[in-house]
């Protein structure tokens, strides 16, 4: 499931995922062609980098729109002049990085994200792009043997566990990040996620080894007995093979298939700034 060179709008970033896409303005309605090829580039490709583009908050969310219906992040909230828009801010004192950790987002709900759009509006002068590894490739490296015994298992995921935060709360978390007056109900019920860790996409029929740093441990099974597999899973899917790594530009808007790919942002711009604007597109409960 590497890559894909039939589709003449997209221009592979590296062997395992991600392309390029040029040449089209987001802000104009799209061609019947031209979305027929980026939907296709997109299964092909799964990570797609639409560069050069200026969207204001209400474009952004209308062409994210054409993907599906817009799944709301439950822990924060959105813009005031599009709530189904929320920022993503790295300020220059920040002490952690939004999505620093190997992740597909929100894996800890039922109905865990489809697509997740990412545009850029302040970036550091260098720094900060985004590693994505093809969860499919993984998964298909695995000896018939693991495949085998990993089939059965499930994926427990609780959204308000502690341990994925060194023992602290979601809004102490945030807070190290600068982004605690975003915090949406920070005191509301858990959001816990039960899935198959063999996943099969909904539309291309693909395995993959669905699994991330939201996942706390199998079903059935204690912590301690999960985390050595899990360690090595999580290994496993950040080899360098699997991977390609997505370097912002101004104006770039990046749209990925959560349902096959993890996703990590590279926290190398201490002291300096950087905003994006996220949407995020409801999926299905993974089988």
């Amino acid at each position: 499931m590497g890559r894909e060179t039939g589709n003449a709008l997209a221009t592979p970033i590296a062997g395992a995922l991600g392309a390029d896409i040029r040449g089209i303005d987001l802000s104009e309605p799209l061609s019947d062609d031209v979305w027929a090829a980026l939907e296709t580039a997109f299964l092909d490709h799964k990570v797609l980098a639409i560069r050069d583009q200026t969207l204001d908050p209400a474009t952004f969310l209308a062409f994210s729109k054409r993907w599906g219906d817009v799944h709301f992040y439950p822990y924060m909230d959105g813009l005031p002049e599009e709530p189904e828009v929320f920022e993503i801010l790295a300020k220059p004192d920040a002490q952690r990085i939004f999505g620093n950790r190997w992740h597909s987002d929100q894996m800890y709900d039922p109905n865990p994200v489809k697509v997740t759009l990412l545009y850029a509006k302040d970036l550091p002068t260098v720094g900060g792009d985004t590693l994505f590894s093809n969860l499919e490739l993984a998964y298909e490296h695995l000896s018939d043997g693991m495949k085998t015994m990993l089939s059965g298992l499930k994926i427990y995921c609780d959204g308000a566990d502690k341990s994925r935060y060194g023992g602290m709360s979601r809004e102490q978390w945030y807070a190290k990040g600068g982004m605690a007056e975003k915090l949406n109900a920070p005191e509301q019920e858990p959001v816990i996620g039960i899935h198959p860790l063999i996943r099969t996409h909904p539309e291309t029929g693909r395995k993959c080894l669905y699994i991330g740093d939201q996942v706390q441990r199998f079903d059935g099974m204690s912590a301690e007995d999960s985390k050595p597999l899990l360690d090595y899973l999580m290994k496993h899917i950040e080899r360098p093979e699997f991977t390609c790594r997505v370097q912002w530009e101004p104006g770039t808007l990046v749209l990925w298939d959560n349902r096959c790919t993890c996703q990590y942002a590279i926290a190398d711009y201490a002291g300096h700034t950087r905003r994006m604007h996220r949407v995020t597109i409801a999926g299905d409960a993974p089988v």
